[in-house]
This record gives structure tokens, sequence and C-alpha cells, in this order.
């Protein structure tokens, strides 16, 4: 009847009280997600990073309803919209698991009406403990989580040429939106509890040094991509060891909708 033994044995979500599942159970899985018009995707996290813990996470906001620590995993890759074929899935399976063979490694999928994830279970259980990525940034460019911290849209693509950046900009200034640069030192662009004052530990949302210092004043009516490409060319000269960022703020919303990397120190 399997009895969960709880003495040194942590469980997750479905299935985990049973033996680790084929790739045939798998695919079953997968065709019932398929089915029912869901998006699959991967998920991977060390031992040390994927139970609920005080000491290995940074709380956004403890006091949050339904929170609880180290809930998300790094993705693998981007989720399989459209896929229509369980074979697809278990070749990614295949790839994160080689990748990352001392991770667990998770399927989800996703309810685009919903919006929320609706399944989750394991698909790799890691024997070791030790973390180890046996292969590389891959030709999707997977995030490797080790000494590899990456920043916001397009992080995870080779540094953008000015060719590449400009046509970004054309769509920013083609949507009505005000570019805006911002640039800030490596120790002062990642979230962290040593090099920041929170202002109000427990805001929704709140993140440390997700505020870096602009360059100028945001470039309102700019009509003109080489408007950008100068003052990005002039940032990169004045702090060449800063990582500079292009950003996009809707004048309607009164928020930012685009961010990304235009200079990696």
């Amino acid at each position: 009847m399997k009895v969960w033994n709880p003495i040194n044995n942590k469980k997750f979500e479905t299935f985990s009280y049973l033996p680790p599942l084929t790739d045939a159970q798998i695919s079953k899985q997968v065709d019932m997600i398929i089915a029912k018009g869901l998006s699959p995707c991967l998920e991977f996290a060390p031992k040390e990073l994927s139970f609920v813990s005080n000491d290995n996470t940074v709380r956004f906001c403890g006091s949050a309803a339904g929170y609880y620590d180290n809930r998300y995993w790094t993705m693998w890759k981007l989720p399989m919209f459209g896929c229509s074929d369980a074979s697809q899935v278990l070749k990614e399976i295949a790839e994160c698991r080689k990748a990352y063979p001392q991770c667990y490694v998770r399927l989800a999928a996703f309810d685009s009406v919903k919006q929320v994830q609706v399944i989750s279970f394991l698909v790799q259980r890691p024997s070791g403990s030790a973390m180890a990525a046996m292969t590389g940034e891959k030709e999707m460019k997977v995030w490797n989580p080790i000494n590899n911290k990456k920043f916001e849209t397009f992080s995870y693509l080779p540094p953008l040429t000015d060719a590449q950046i400009s046509k970004q900009v054309d769509m920013i200034i083609a949507k009505g939106l005000s570019p805006c640069l911002e640039f800030a030192p490596k120790e002062l662009s990642f979230v962290s509890n040593d090099n920041t004052v929170r202002f109000c530990g427990s805001a929704a949302g709140y993140y440390d040094n997700r505020y870096w210092t602009m360059w100028k004043l945001p470039m309102f009516g700019c009509s003109d991509a080489s408007q950008v490409l100068k003052e990005i060319a002039e940032c990169r000269k004045a702090y060449p060891q800063c990582y500079v960022r292009l950003a996009a703020f809707d004048s309607v919303k009164q928020v930012q909708v685009i961010s990304f990397l235009v200079q990696r120190p």
C-alpha cells in the first residue's frame, strides 16, 4: 500500500510516493497534458535549493498568503507552447537529465485560461548531493545557474550587437514607449541581503536592487534609434565596469514594460 516513511524521506507533489516513473509512464501523463490543452514545462533545482528552508532563501514577502520558500525552480528552456507530441517532452527531459544529473527535475503544466500551474511531478530524483552541470548552455540557451547570474530579457543570449539593439529600439519607439538607460556595478546589481537598505521588506513584489542609477533623463519624444545608440555608447565609455540596461516606460500604464542588458562588464 506504500505507507510514506517520513524519516529522511522528503517528498515532492504528485506521484512522489511512487517509485520513479518510467519514460512510458511519463509519456502517458504528457499525452493527458496535451489532450487537456495545457503547456508542458520543465524545471530543475539542486537538493539544497529544492525544499522549504529558512537558510537558503531570501524572502521577498514573508507574510504573503500561500508563500513558501523555493517554490520556484530554474526553468529548463521555455514552456513548450503548442506541444503536440509526448516525444518532444521526453527529448527535453533526457537533455535536462544529462545536463543536470544531480538535480531534481519536475514536469509542470500550465493552464493558459486560469493562468496557473495545474500539474507538477518529478521526472528525476538525484542520487548524489553535489550539483554539477555536465553540459554548458545549449543551443536553446538553457540558463545555467552555477556562478552565472542572469538579468531579465535576452540575458540567455550572447550580447546584442548595435544592429540588434537598434531593432529593439525601433520597436520601443513604434509602441510609443520612452527609452531610458540605467547602470549599476556588479556588487549592486543583484538581489542581496548585504548590499541594500530595504524600505519595506514585506512589500508585495519587493526585491533588492531593482533600481539602478539612471543615465541622464528618460528619452521622452525619442524618434530615432540612433539617438539611443549614441547614449548607450556614452554610458559604456563612462562606466565600462558596470552593467548597463535599456528600459522602456509606458506613459499610460505608468510602469516599466521592457528591460534588457546592453553591456556586461
